[in-house]
């Protein structure tokens, strides 16, 4: 509570500056008796003005994305609160691995932002103050706080949430077949280069593009039972080498092309490419044609189960100026008027219910990423999800590039899609175990 009320007298201060540069003088001023002369001989005592004060800095870590949506708001805050609001755009991945080692030397932020993934770790490694809510935890979906929680506390502000779902182009089809055959289908009728893409191949490792093809059908990482438990990993059960198997199959037969990221992205936007398997975060990339957005196909009689992700705004445990980035962060950031200003800048599905039913009601495709994630699970938020990406991102590469064989470097052979990720398990076994 001693933080609420310090972070109450913060928002009271931003509000007593408002008030004071719009309301012109002083009491003090206004009921001053009328000056009178003074004595000709009576000489003021030479006085020498301090000097102003600099103000505080917050400093923020973004990547490019959400600092280009932050940055032009954070005005109307330096204005109240009387700070400055420093906005750096930063590496995604640099945010988790440097906030580690600038936090300790005194030279990290206040307050970044980045995924519900990181938390586990972040937290363990007492790299992130907890956060109380207060009023505001109402407003959001129990998912986000779910997502944020670890050891009984919250570590964010969650702002937003996000799930992959299909792309397709209106102009070539009608709309995302339910089944996978019926999507070579579609693509064999429209002509197009590619069928489907996603992020995960050519040589690169996605592990998160690529968990429907694994985890929808009775496979998954770590057991989940009000919690996820590391010791159960269920990457080669019976399930998820059936569902691997699958994927091979759907390669070969040319549905699932061997594409990065960016190979994709280029592929759809010149309509080359019929279906393309991401996120919200690419809808500006997609406008560049007329596009649609469904779910993915189902697996059998299961439907597809993408990773809900959760974005938050965190507090550095490094801070040294906790009560003020609190106030930041739910006095300014966590405002209706800055979420929605955030939404419009960077189009992710809404964490808070007031904010998801406004933007939901215009716009049919935030529905249809909403019931993509119904259908989803969280990332695993635990520590030992940092074993897992590596091993099952490289495994999947091999089946998406069809690059079986021996590796000349390690001399491990991988001959099926069920080798390559028998082999990923083990090896996310073997991380946890500290081999």
């Amino acid at each position: 509570m001693k933080t609420n009320k310090m972070r109450f007298i913060v928002f009271l201060v931003m509000i007593s500056l408002v008030a004071v540069a719009c309301g012109g003088g002083t009491a003090e001023e206004a009921e001053s008796p009328e000056a009178t002369e003074a004595p000709a001989e009576t000489v003021a005592p030479a006085t020498t003005e301090a000097p102003a004060a600099e103000p505080e800095t917050l400093v923020i870590w973004a990547e490019e994305l959400v600092a280009q949506a932050i940055d032009p708001l954070v005005g109307a805050y330096e204005a109240a609160a009387g700070v400055n609001v420093e906005v750096v755009v930063y590496d995604f991945a640099g945010i988790r691995n440097d906030i580690t080692t600038a936090g300790p030397a005194g030279e990290g932020p206040d307050i970044f932002f980045g995924p519900h993934d990181w938390v586990g770790e972040l937290a363990a490694n007492g790299v992130m103050a907890p956060i109380d809510l207060g009023d505001k935890a109402s407003d959001v979906f129990q998912v986000g706080i779910d997502a944020f929680s670890y050891g009984g506390e919250l570590y964010a502000f969650p702002y937003a949430t996000e799930a992959i779902a299909m792309y397709y182009n209106a102009d070539l089809v009608e709309g995302v077949p339910a089944s996978w055959d019926d999507v070579k289908a579609a693509c064999d009728a429209a002509g197009t280069e590619l069928c489907m893409a996603t992020a995960g191949g050519a040589g690169t490792t996605d592990a998160y593009h690529n968990h429907p093809f694994y985890g929808s059908d009775g496979g998954y990482i770590f057991a989940y039972n009000g919690g996820f438990d590391a010791s159960d990993v269920g990457l080669d059960n019976e399930a998820a080498l059936a569902s691997v198997e699958y994927l091979d199959k759907l390669v070969k037969d040319g549905v699932v092309a061997a594409t990065d990221y960016g190979a994709a992205e280029t592929a759809f936007k010149e309509g080359r490419l019929l279906f393309w398997m991401t996120g919200p975060w690419a809808r500006g990339a997609a406008a560049e044609v007329n596009y649609g957005v469904d779910l993915i196909p189902s697996f059998g009689d299961s439907a597809a189960t993408p990773f809900v992700g959760v974005r938050g705004i965190m507090i550095s445990s490094f801070s040294e100026k906790k009560v003020l980035a609190q106030s930041f962060v739910l006095d300014f950031f966590a405002s209706a008027e800055v979420q929605k200003a955030m939404y419009d800048a960077d189009p992710r599905l809404p964490a808070t219910k007031s904010l998801f039913d406004i933007v939901a009601a215009g716009d049919p495709v935030v529905g249809k990423f909403a019931e993509s994630a119904a259908n989803g699970i969280p990332m695993p938020n635990i520590p030992e999800m940092g074993s897992v990406w590596g091993p099952v991102g490289e495994a999947l590469m091999i089946i998406r590039d069809q690059s079986y064989g021996t590796n000349e470097e390690t001399g491990v052979t991988v001959n099926s899609a069920s080798d390559a990720m028998k082999i990923a398990a083990e090896q996310v076994r073997t991380a946890i175990a500290g081999g």
